[in-house]
């Protein structure tokens, strides 16, 4: 798992950890002004960035990729708090993770997240809605079948989730269903697509909202 990391000061307090989608890099969010903006804004944190690859839910280790790679180091060196950002399939792997270590995470924010596979969408359609369906979890897990879950029925004190999406992203529809596990205001549907440059405005606006 390729990681960069970045501290906007000496011993800050907040990670913010940034989770690529399909086909980006680390770079992307220097490259992007992701950096520039928590910057221009004083926060003080340290920033790690890291590429997600299918590869890693093929083979069922993008949990503790995540965890070992990034989350855990950051605790290690002093980090109290850990804002998880995820976009596209990297917002699938961060409620992957809250799926099984949300005590870990204060906030976690999706950016345009890949909602899943057809077979599990077309599943939960079968079942009559996310309240009706009840899966059957492997003994070895399922992480895109947690993470839905999760969605579903997190506990009250798990991380705060917001959500942002573009209404001409190609995956709105499966980005409204997430939508609607979220508290009122938590979901953002705003112009715009799946690029960087709506992922940038996304961003600033998440920033200008909830920097502190």
């Amino acid at each position: 798992m390729r990681t960069l990391h970045h501290a906007t000061a000496s011993r800050p307090g907040l990670v913010l950890v940034l989770l690529s989608g399909t086909y980006s890099e680390p770079e992307d969010f220097l490259r992007e002004g992701f950096v520039a903006a928590v910057e221009s804004r004083g926060i003080a944190a340290e920033i790690a960035m890291a590429q997600v690859s299918a590869a890693y839910f093929a083979d069922g280790s993008i949990v503790e990729r995540i965890r070992d790679t990034l989350i855990l180091p950051a605790l290690a060196r002093g980090a109290k708090r850990v804002w998880l950002t995820g976009i596209s399939l990297g917002g699938l792997a961060a409620v992957c993770y809250g799926a099984r270590h949300a005590g870990e995470l204060e906030r976690m924010l999706l950016i345009s997240p890949y909602p899943g596979t057809r077979e599990v969408l077309r599943e939960i359609d079968g079942a009559g809605g996310l309240a009706a369906w009840d899966p059957r979890i492997a003994p070895g897990g399922d992480l895109e079948r947690e993470a839905w879950l999760w969605l579903r029925d997190r506990d009250a004190g798990d991380c705060e989730v917001q959500c942002y999406f573009g209404s001409g992203d190609r995956f709105a529809a499966g980005q409204r269903r997430i939508a609607q596990t979220l508290p009122v205001g938590a979901a953002h549907e705003v112009h715009g697509g799946h690029e960087w440059k709506d992922w940038r405005a996304m961003w600033i606006d998440y920033l200008g909202r909830n920097g502190r």
